[in-house]
């Protein structure tokens, strides 16, 4: 693997993990977009899989206290459904149409998460089924499972805490079941241990400094920066496919 493509990887690992502890900004919103252009869209939806998981499940590790187990008890099992096709379309779809397919998932979480203000709906056993169900098969197709729950919490004025905590436990599910299908990502397992690290490590900066950000100024960095890895995803997705 380059030395320059590993430094890229780990940093936007990094990177991923910190905006996620600082801002509360999805980590593979950042992550997907950028992971797929640096090393390809099935190895890098793979890897926005595991890096997700250990990022969900140590956040988890400071927050199942407020895990809301009558919700967890239908999103985990709907996620769980929805990986399913998401696999299936995963590797149905031609490598260009995949890269476009994650730039246009993450694009439009990243979108509707910030429309989504004025929703408001029942955590009725359909929508909170069919939010598992989105997240489940964005996360299998994308590597980006938040935007569905995040809406769902918006809309039903779900409290960030419990939130917080109860996502973590979906998303690391659903990534695990989409690992299991797909299997580890095909890059060497020091440089895999690396971006890993990194993610965690970025998770861990955070959480030291938090006390000296400002969340409104730390979201708009972290929007921005997913903005542009969607958006330079999403071209250049579109440039392989009309030259192919």
């Amino acid at each position: 693997m380059p030395l320059m493509l590993t430094i890229l990887v780990v940093t936007v690992s990094a990177v991923g993990g910190f905006a996620q502890r600082a801002s509360g900004l999805g980590f593979s919103l950042i992550v997907s977009p950028a992971l797929v252009l640096a090393v390809g869209p099935r190895a890098g939806v793979t890897l926005a899989n595991l890096l997700g998981m250990a990022v969900a499940l140590t956040v988890l590790a400071t927050s199942a206290r407020r895990l809301d187990l009558a919700r967890a008890r239908v999103l985990v099992p709907a996620g769980l459904a929805g990986v399913i096709p998401g696999t299936v379309a995963f590797y149905l779809l031609p490598a260009g149409w995949l890269q476009v397919a994650v730039g246009a998932l993450t694009g439009l979480g990243l979108m509707t998460v910030f429309l989504a203000r004025g929703l408001r709906a029942a955590p009725s056993l359909p929508v909170t089924a069919a939010a598992g169900l989105a997240s489940g098969f964005s996360s299998a197709v994308a590597g980006a499972g938040g935007p569905p729950l995040a809406i769902y919490a918006i809309a039903t004025e779900w409290p960030q805490a419990q939130f917080a905590a109860t996502g973590q436990v979906a998303f690391a599910i659903q990534a695990g079941a989409a690992l299991a299908a797909k299997g580890l990502p095909p890059v060497p397992v020091l440089w895999l241990a690396a971006a890993v690290a990194a993610a965690l490590s970025g998770v861990a900066a955070a959480h030291l400094v938090s006390g000296r950000i400002n969340p409104v100024q730390a979201r708009r960095a972290a929007v921005g920066i997913a903005a542009a890895a969607i958006t330079v995803t999403t071209i250049h997705g579109i440039m392989q496919l009309a030259g192919s």
